[in-house]
């Protein structure tokens, strides 16, 4: 009897325990709950505009980026060194094709021009001279062969005669020959003296000048840099599944992007006809008729279409965003911000097009606070 009241106490005093322990464990799960509510309710809740992605019918496009270019441009080179004596130009100058730009010193070309002058001469006249003699040969040749016909004269004379003529007719060939060298050596210094002057390739504006009077030009040193803004050109790439589908002629629409609100329109004029080795896309050249403000070196987008794409998922533009270095839009869910990254496609007026990552019906962000982050709590702002 006394055994299982001893029992009875130790399982009392057990239950008391757990009972303890118990109530101990509810207290601190309370005390948790309550310091996580209050937490939540501290929590910075941003007020932000959302709207729902939508289905749209888009026209399908494909969008060609590059930067204006153009028709011609090069780099204006002198062809012989020496000091820079005259420049006729300066940037912003419309030139013609073989203007002269500027000069270098010409003294010594000069001087070897009218020494090749003086040898052409000399060459002439000496060509005059074999040409006398040769008459006289003939003549004399005549004469021996009348009196070798009639026995006057020895054989030996007579081929001494007949000699003489030959050897004539060969001075003036030689003679001749002297002249044309000589023609031919002012040629040289004529062209030397040509190259003396920088000149311009084709017709176009300066857009650089590189060298001043006083300074050495030398080959290989850009003296101007010359372009022909008569017409400009896009030059893009497009991927390889566009490639069959664009033909020259086809007419596009150009934006640019120093120039907002405008647009010019440009005609494919020239199709690479192999894609590039590394990026597997095909170049495409776009012709521009000099629209007015565009320059070259501007960054363009032209846009070419192929008809309509149906029930494609569409954004707000303003609803993207570059994040941490790249493309990004914030969700709703659960009175949160969340940050997708997802598949865009083409831009068409102010929507963009979801190809990956966002369905139709998803609230998107397209204003509230610089720096808003993923997992911020927000509120909807009246009009959403």
């Amino acid at each position: 009897m006394k055994k299982s009241r001893t029992t009875l106490v130790v399982a009392l005093v057990i239950a008391a325990g757990l009972l303890v322990a118990f109530g101990v464990r509810i207290a601190q799960a309370k005390k948790r709950n309550e310091t996580a509510k209050a937490a939540l309710d501290k929590e910075t809740v941003v007020a932000v505009r959302a709207i729902a992605a939508e289905k749209k019918d888009l026209p399908q496009v494909v969008q060609i980026t590059g930067s204006v270019r153009a028709q011609n441009e090069v780099q204006v080179l002198p062809k012989v060194p020496g000091r820079v004596t005259r420049v006729w130009v300066d940037v912003g100058t419309v030139v013609k094709a073989g203007e002269s730009l500027a000069a270098v010193e010409q003294t010594d070309v000069l001087l070897r021009v009218k020494q090749a002058e003086a040898q052409l001469l000399a060459t002439r006249a000496g060509v005059e001279q074999a040409k006398v003699q040769e008459a006289n040969a003939v003549r004399g040749f005549a004469r021996a062969k009348a009196l070798h016909d009639k026995g006057s004269m020895s054989q030996a004379d007579f081929e001494q005669a007949e000699s003489g003529q030959t050897l004539a007719a060969v001075g003036v060939r030689a003679a001749e020959a002297q002249v044309a060298l000589a023609e031919a050596n002012l040629g040289l210094v004529q062209k030397a003296l040509d190259d003396t002057r920088i000149s311009a390739p084709f017709a176009g504006v300066i857009t650089r000048k590189s060298i001043n009077v006083g300074a050495m030009a030398a080959p290989g040193m850009p003296a101007f840099a010359l372009q022909d803004q008569s017409s400009l050109r896009l030059e893009g790439t497009v991927a390889a599944s566009y490639v069959p589908r664009i033909q020259p002629g086809m007419k596009v629409s150009v934006t640019v992007d120093e120039l907002p609100g405008k647009s010019f329109e440009g005609t494919v004029s020239r199709i690479a006809p192999t894609l590039e080795q590394e990026t597997r896309r095909g170049a495409v050249e776009i012709a521009l008729a000099k629209p007015a403000g565009v320059l070259p070196y501007m960054f363009a987008r032209a846009e070419i279409a192929f008809g309509s794409t149906a029930d494609m998922v569409v954004v707000p533009s303003s609803a993207v965003q570059s994040v941490g270095g790249d493309v990004g839009v914030y969700l709703i869910k659960d009175e949160h911000a969340v940050l997708v990254r997802p598949r865009l496609g083409a831009k068409h007026d102010d929507d963009v097009i979801i190809e990956e990552g966002i369905a139709a019906g998803d609230q998107v962000v397209v204003s509230g606070p610089a720096g808003l982050k993923d997992g911020v709590r927000v509120t909807l702002s009246p009009g959403s």
